[in-house]
C-alpha cells in the first residue's frame, strides 16, 4: 500500500467508500491512465458529500454512488474547455451536463452565466466556474474523453 500523508489520501484507497461496480472500474481505470500520461491526480478537499482530486486538465470528484469529471477551464487557456464543446461524439452528454448558474452556487456574471455554444448549439446561463462536466462517465465516453485529452496535450 502507498504511503499517504494523513487526510490526504490517494484516489485508489478510498474510491471503494464512494463508488462501486462498473463505476469504481471507471474511475480507477481512468486515475490510472491519468497517472500513465503524467496527469497524477492531487488531494484537493473532502466534504461530507465527497472528496475532489485535482490534475492540470481537470477535476476527479467523487460522491456517494457517483463521479464527476470536470474539465478545468485553466488548463491550455481554455482550450480544453473549447476542444471538449465541439466534440461531437460527445455532443448529447457534454449537452446535459452543462452547469446551469441557477444551480451550481458560483452566481457568475451576476447570476445571468454566460452564453455557450456546445456542438453547434446556444446555451445560456451557463456557469463560467463550472466548465464541463461529466457525471459517471461510462467506458465509451472515457474512450473520447481521453482521446481529447491526448489531442490537446500533443497540440
Amino acid at each position: 500500500m502507498p504511503k499517504q500523508k494523513k487526510g490526504k489520501p490517494e484516489i485508489e484507497d478510498i474510491a471503494s467508500e464512494y463508488l462501486d461496480g462498473e463505476a469504481l472500474d471507471n474511475v480507477l481505470g481512468f486515475v490510472k491512465w491519468l497517472k500513465a500520461g503524467k496527469m497524477k491526480p492531487t488531494f484537493g478537499s473532502r466534504s461530507k458529500i465527497g472528496i475532489s482530486y485535482t490534475t492540470r486538465v481537470l477535476y476527479v470528484k467523487l460522491f456517494h454512488g457517483y463521479w464527476y469529471i470536470w474539465i478545468s477551464g485553466k488548463a491550455k487557456n481554455g482550450a480544453y474547455v473549447e476542444d471538449f464543446l465541439a466534440c461531437k461524439e460527445l455532443k448529447e452528454t457534454v449537452r446535459e451536463n452543462l452547469p446551469k448558474c441557477e444551480s451550481c452556487g458560483h452566481a457568475c456574471n451576476n447570476g445571468l452565466g454566460y452564453i455557450v455554444t456546445a456542438c453547434g448549439k446556444k446555451f445560456e446561463k451557463i456557469c463560467g466556474t463550472c466548465t464541463v462536466r461529466f457525471r459517471s462517465p461510462n467506458a465509451e465516453a472515457l474512450n473520447i474523453i481521453k482521446n481529447v485529452i491526448e489531442k490537446r496535450n500533443n497540440a
